[in-house]
This record gives C-alpha cells, sequence and structure tokens, in this order.
C-alpha cells in the first residue's frame, strides 16, 4: 500500500482525481470527479489537497 495521495487536476477541469502512489511511478486510482471550484493554479491545487487530505484522514481518527 502507498503511503502518498497523488492529486490529479487537468487545466480548466473541475474535477479532481485522487490515487494511492507516487508522481512518477505507478498508482492506483481511488476516486474520480471530485469537485473543485477554485481556478486552476499550482497554489490552490496543494491547498485543496492539504484540506481535503485532513479532512479524509480524520474520518479515521480514534475519538
Amino acid at each position: 500500500m502507498y503511503d502518498h495521495f497523488v492529486f490529479h487536476w487537468r487545466r480548466h477541469s473541475r474535477h479532481v482525481t485522487v490515487s494511492h502512489g507516487t508522481l512518477a511511478g505507478p498508482r492506483m486510482a481511488l476516486w474520480d470527479d471530485i469537485a473543485i471550484e477554485h481556478e486552476w493554479s499550482p497554489e490552490n491545487l496543494a491547498t485543496f489537497a492539504r484540506t481535503w487530505t485532513r479532512e479524509h484522514t480524520g474520518r479515521f481518527r480514534r475519538p
């Protein structure tokens, strides 16, 4: 199992794809078509990815 999330966002798209893997290596697709409401930019993707990852992994925290 990979311990990295890879976010792929094509220019002019309003959806992000999330995979496990690495940027240069193999990936295992997890979720397609996650809506994103920002204008395309590396900074907006990084902010979105950090927020999404915190929310996603937060679901697995023990109370």
